[in-house]
């Protein structure tokens, strides 16, 4: 009797925890936060399969690393040319013909502030002259810009207790690179795009890399998924998906 009564004691507790687990998986699927069960068997549906979802993220390569400063400058010049009147940023490429100049001109004229002393990233201001265009990195600029085919970079940086850009307007079937830093402390960005999500951990300084191609339209969520105090909880931003060439 003693020995039945403790093999369905042992029984109810494996599976209670096999219930426990299953329902903890479906919950972080449900989230974005782990992949659903036919990536784990190797299957996507279509529409999530694909393009730059695949690629996993990684640091910058080395002669692209940033100071903080100069990310945050990227962050601004980037909010600058794609900013909307209702706050949210739509990055699109440029028109052939006058916006395309427009935004070579606006580069021209950072990289020529740079060089004179004028804009001051990474403590090279202080030198003024030739001296900060000796010592300043090379400006970064988008690749999509000559070549339409490449990832259109998208930059976004997380604090305490916010993302800028607190909303993104995308496309889909358009490449994407995330380029983002952590200027602060340690943060996460979980970046959700349908049926899945992409976890990538932000250490302070760092910046880190990932491709994404958007197949589903829908309005999602980048939220923190590293402690990172008080606020911690309500660190998010909106992330609009439209179909591709949608107005």
């Amino acid at each position: 009797m003693h020995d039945t009564s403790h093999l369905t004691t042992r029984c109810g507790f494996i599976a209670a925890t096999g219930f426990g687990g299953t329902a903890l998986y479906a919950l972080w699927v449900g989230y974005g936060a782990a992949p659903g069960p036919l990536a784990l068997f190797g299957e996507t549906h279509a529409e999530d399969a694909g393009g730059h979802d695949d690629h996993a993220a990684h640091s910058a390569p080395e002669g692209q690393s940033l100071t903080r400063q100069e990310f945050e400058a990227q962050v601004q010049d980037f909010v600058a040319r794609f900013g909307e009147a209702d706050g949210s940023v739509r990055p699109r490429h440029p028109d052939v013909s006058g916006s395309a100049m427009a935004e070579d001109a606006h580069e021209d004229q950072t990289a020529d502030h740079a060089g004179t002393g004028h804009v001051g990233h990474g403590g090279h201001g202080d030198h003024g002259g030739h001296g900060a265009a000796a010592h300043a990195p090379q400006p970064v600029t988008d690749a999509h810009r000559h070549d339409p085919s490449a990832p259109f970079d998208i930059w976004l940086q997380a604090g305490q207790f916010f993302f800028e850009p607190a909303h993104l307007r995308l496309e889909t079937h358009q490449a994407y690179r995330f380029r983002m830093m952590a200027t602060d402390v340690s943060h996460g960005a979980s970046i959700h795009f349908g049926r899945g999500g992409r976890m990538i951990r932000l250490r302070p300084g760092q910046l880190v890399e990932t491709d994404i191609t958007l197949h589903r339209p829908g309005e999602f969520l980048i939220y923190c998924t590293y402690y990172c105090g008080a606020a911690h909880d309500v660190m998010q931003a909106r992330l609009s998906v439209t179909e591709g060439g949608a107005a």
